[in-house]
């Protein structure tokens, strides 16, 4: 059988007045006092003389104050969620109605839960060391306040950094580690934490939870928020930013922070001393909030810090705020280090691969064959000292900028060298498609450069995926347009040499600039060290994007005239004339059109004269023409 306490008072705020009528009239006979909250807390100590239980619908600021007062004062409390208050709700496994909660408030069956004392001062909901944007902050989940949150902890993103914390539990296990905040918990349940992992905490547990916060950079952190908003879809894995501690007490030192903060506006010295309250407060909760938080009697503690930072790696980062992007290990930067230094030097075999890829890929070229020309791309070994170049730029190394751009260049004569010699030897000067292919770099070659660069910087960085360099050869086709420069010269011809030269040099910058930006984004380096060295690739990279736009615009008239002609008819002099195919190429500034055209009786030259003047009306631009007639019979 239900029964229901005799009399209560009632603490509401501005926003809940509106159920002072309600809750007075109550249909459970309970004899019901109201009071606004800034009166119950001026006046809380001469109160509680007759009255031992308090229904509370009032702010969640507010209900921290007040369950504090309730704990000194030996009160039991129900609590009266209002409707906007999703996450109190939530955390109390209660009902949005009004009717239903006021129900389980005034009934005469409170449990006790428990609370935190910091240095002697109860603590209902959490507190915070250091630097934690958005976590600990409770939050109700409406597009505004989102955005509100996301405002707020993006001001605080670039003022992180970690500092050393020693911490004692009350086994007398002390444990140093480093992070930019912790968050002490009653209940990790009503905190944002509990999206991403599940902490198995109850506010009857007799434990505290204590969560460390130790992001590597800033993108982490990022990646961390983003985990809060969309929940975390293995709850049994802590995330790498994260770990914590449970224990009946502990004491908190911290190497940089002086205060700490709880109930979202109080604070006090460090350092402090959390120990836990059991059975410090008697409340009213739904039968399911008591199932998800049953009572536990354990004596174990919970040491689980795997992801936090050793000392050496903490190190790298308490001098300073931590970087937008980690810092990568020592073991992987060491690894990665020594075979970029070994890639940028010159060796008979590197010599012997080149001349061969070049040799190879001419003779593809030749005879227009490409799986001969992938097969060169294969064996080319080039993009390697290209790789070392990016990294020795991003490090400041000298010697391995130096070796690197050493190798580059003698690679670039050999090929150039070689390709041009098998040219100016063989018996015939025929420009094949698959050169003509090389000799017209536009926005697109630099595009496929770019992001050619992106994954050969992030293949090297990984041993596991290494081999996928191997792809990223063929894809960005270093030594063709080398070897079509080559034939350039060989033929004396300057118009070839210098578009294929202009595809190399293109594929070259647009790598370094990329594996540079991809290294420092790995965390090889906070800082790109030799500026000066890469403000001028840039300025090269803006320098040769101004002809790279120039073909590019061709391309795409060459493409616009192609489509608007292609099956197009017209009739001249009473004659049907199809175009079947047309092809645009540029001689200088004139554009020329190779017409594929279908008739079904022959065309004289006032034929011709007039499809000229109806393709140029067409297209309003002057062009020359040359056609391929076919009849249809």
């Amino acid at each position: 059988m239900i029964t229901y306490i005799k009399q209560a008072y009632f603490i509401y705020d501005d926003n809940s007045k509106n159920l002072v009528k309600t809750v007075e009239e109550n249909e459970f006979d309970v004899n019901i006092t109201s009071l606004h909250v800034d009166e119950f807390m001026k006046n809380a100590e001469t109160l509680f003389a007759d009255i031992k239980h308090i229904v509370i619908s009032i702010s969640a600021d507010m209900i921290s104050k007040v369950i504090a007062v309730a704990y000194k004062e030996n009160l039991s409390v129900g609590i009266v969620p209002q409707t906007s208050q999703k996450a109190l709700i939530k955390n109390l496994y209660c009902s949005p109605k009004i009717s239903e909660t006021l129900d389980i408030a005034l009934r005469d069956n409170c449990k006790s839960i428990d609370l935190i004392e910091i240095n002697g001062k109860a603590v209902y909901t959490h507190a915070v060391i250091g630097t934690v944007p958005l976590l600990g902050k409770k939050f109700n989940r409406t597009r505004s306040s989102i955005f509100r949150i996301m405002a707020y902890a993006i001001k605080r993103f670039f003022s992180i950094q970690l500092q050393k914390f020693e911490i004692t539990t009350q086994n007398g296990k002390t444990v140093t580690t480093a992070g930019s905040a912790i968050v002490v918990l009653n209940n990790a349940k009503s905190s944002l934490i509990s999206k991403i992992f599940n902490f198995k905490q109850s506010a009857c547990d007799g434990e505290i939870t204590i969560v460390f916060v130790s992001p590597f950079s800033v993108f982490e952190y990022m990646q961390l928020l983003a985990s809060f908003f969309i929940g975390s879809k293995d709850k049994r894995t802590l995330p790498k930013s994260i770990g914590y501690m449970k224990s009946k007490s502990f004491e908190i030192k911290a190497s940089k922070t002086k205060r700490i903060f709880f109930d979202n506006d109080k604070s006090m010295p460090l350092p402090v001393k959390c120990e836990i309250i059991k059975d410090a407060v008697k409340i009213n909760a739904s039968d399911e909030f008591w199932e998800n938080n049953k009572r536990i009697n354990s004596s174990k503690e919970t040491i689980k810090i795997s992801n936090l930072p050793d000392a050496s790696e903490a190190n790298k980062y308490m001098s300073r705020h931590i970087p937008f992007f980690k810092f990568a290990s020592e073991e992987r930067f060491k690894d990665l280090f020594q075979i970029l230094r070994v890639d940028s030097k010159i060796n008979s075999t590197y010599l012997a691969l080149m001349i061969l890829s070049t040799l190879l890929a001419t003779f593809g070229l030749f005879s227009n064959s490409t799986a001969v020309i992938i097969g060169a791309m294969l064996v080319a070994p080039l993009m390697a000292p290209i790789i070392s170049l990016a990294m020795g730029l991003l490090r400041g190394e000298a010697d391995i900028i130096e070796n690197s751009i050493i190798k580059i260049g003698v690679s670039v004569l050999l090929a150039m060298l070689a390709s041009s010699l098998l040219a100016y030897l063989l018996p015939y000067s025929e420009i094949t498609m698959e050169m003509k292919s090389r000799i017209n770099p536009t926005l697109l070659d630099l595009g496929i450069a770019i992001i050619s660069g992106i994954a050969a910087a992030y293949a090297k960085s990984f041993k596991e995926i290494i081999s996928n360099l191997t792809g990223v050869a063929i894809a960005v086709a270093l030594v063709p347009p080398l070897a079509v420069a080559g034939i350039g010269l060989g033929y004396a011809d300057m118009a070839v040499f210098l578009g294929a030269f202009l595809l190399f040099f293109t594929n070259l910058i647009g790598i370094i600039i990329a594996a540079v930006i991809t290294f420092q984004i790995l965390g090889f380096s906070s800082v790109v060290k030799s500026k000066k060295t890469v403000i001028l690739i840039f300025s090269i990279l803006l320098v040769i994007s101004f002809p790279l736009y120039a073909s590019y615009d061709k391309m795409i008239q060459r493409y616009n005239i192609a489509n608007t002609l292609k099956e197009h008819r017209f009739i001249v002099n009473n004659k049907y004339i199809i175009i079947k195919d047309a092809y645009v190429f540029f001689n200088g500034d004139t554009k020329v059109l190779n017409l594929d055209i279908m008739v079904r009786e022959s065309l004289n030259r006032d034929d011709f004269t007039k499809l000229k003047s109806g393709i140029q009306r067409l297209l309003n631009v002057k062009v020359f023409i040359e056609t391929k007639v076919e009849y249809i019979l």
